[in-house]
């Protein structure tokens, strides 16, 4: 049997999607490519506190990555699920959590039972009550779920959050041991092939052309590649997503260090609350049709519980495999579990391939 060819792969970017996509390759296909990743230190993480989905811990461990080790290193903290306030009224809170309510009976949830309960008026507890994930939420504590599905422990999940300015390292350094090369240099321009279509080489500021089988684009907000070399259309969907801006503050951590993340309605919008080990990442994600930037600042700088260390303005894009596919205009947790789907996606297609593309 021939042996198959090695791929050439381009990332477009580092930061923590693109080293997720560089440790992702380099593990997940070994001898299947060559990782390349083009970054450039002139163009910083956008490290606001990242919340995620369980999606990240199947990441991790498919990589072998320790917890303890990753929650060390990157200063990250556990999270049961997203609280959300204020959305009904003021005042109201509840908690999605990564988990179940109750125990279904058959194909029907519990949910559905407590439901038709509620509309015959008969006494039923909140919710969040009928679930474990919520109370030990509420309780501030945590507690690795059981693996026995006969057990209540079961039936909770959990995720992270962390700081990405000190994922990105944590995971280049597992992504260059396994074999990654990273260039330093600012892209400039990219070549297309006249007849395919397809990207055959980029250059950089210092005039280095590197070349590559595919491009993969995780240069965030800029999109050098699907947007500025390809002109793939922006979709507009603020018909449904009138919320396109966000500003972002972290701040000293002052009041206790919350399992969950919350989600706070704003007038024009709504802030997270993300806290880390060290700080607390927070952000208003906000409709401009509705309120405008140094407005935003202020409302979000007058609800942080603590000193702030800087502000960040940005805007929404939506580019291949990046935080900015989801990171302004939809919750924060979304973005990486976009991303691990996107290299899902991709590392199965490459483990089919049999050439090059």
């Amino acid at each position: 049997m021939l042996a198959q060819p090695s791929l050439d792969v381009v990332i477009v970017g580092g930061g923590t999607a693109g080293w997720m996509t560089a440790s992702a390759l380099t593990k997940l296909l070994p001898g299947r490519c060559h990782v390349h990743l083009v970054e450039s230190e002139e163009i910083g993480i956008v490290g606001v506190g990242e919340a995620t989905l369980p999606h990240i811990r199947g990441f991790n461990e498919r990589l072998g990555i320790d917890e303890a080790e990753f929650m060390a290193r990157t200063r990250a903290t556990f999270k049961l699920g997203i609280e959300f306030e204020n959305w009904g009224k003021i005042g109201d809170s509840y908690i999605h959590p990564f988990g179940t309510f109750g125990r279904a009976q058959g194909d029907i949830g519990f949910h559905q039972y407590w439901l038709r309960m509620v509309h015959e008026g008969r006494t039923v507890e909140d919710l969040e009550q009928y679930s474990l994930g919520c109370m030990i939420a509420r309780l501030g504590k945590f507690d690795l779920p059981s693996s026995d599905p006969a057990q209540i422990a079961s039936t909770f999940n959990y995720a992270y959050q962390f700081d990405a300015t000190l994922f990105a390292p944590f995971l280049r350094q597992i992504a260059e041991s396994l074999g990654a090369q990273r260039t330093e240099g600012r892209i400039v321009d990219a070549e297309i092939d006249g007849e395919t279509g397809n990207i055959t080489a980029i250059r950089l500021a210092n005039g280095e052309r590197i070349t590559g089988d595919l491009f993969v684009d995780c240069s965030g907000f800029a999109s050098l590649l699907i947007g500025k070399t390809l002109n793939e259309p922006f979709q507009d969907w603020s018909k449904w997503l009138p919320c396109d801006r966000a500003v972002a503050m972290p701040c000293k951590t002052e009041t206790a260090v919350t399992p969950y993340t919350s989600a706070i309605a704003m007038d024009a919008g709504w802030r997270w609350r993300i806290p880390l080990q060290h700080r607390t990442g927070n952000g208003y994600v906000h409709a401009s049709g509705f309120t405008d930037e140094q407005t935003a600042i202020d409302a979000l700088v007058a609800s942080v519980e603590g000193s702030r260390s800087r502000t960040l303005g940005c805007c929404a894009s939506v580019p291949a495999v990046a935080s900015g596919a989801g990171w302004a205009i939809a919750f924060p947790s979304v973005w990486p579990a976009v991303s691990l789907s996107r290299w899902n996606r991709l590392a199965s297609i490459l483990s089919r391939q049999r050439s090059p593309l």
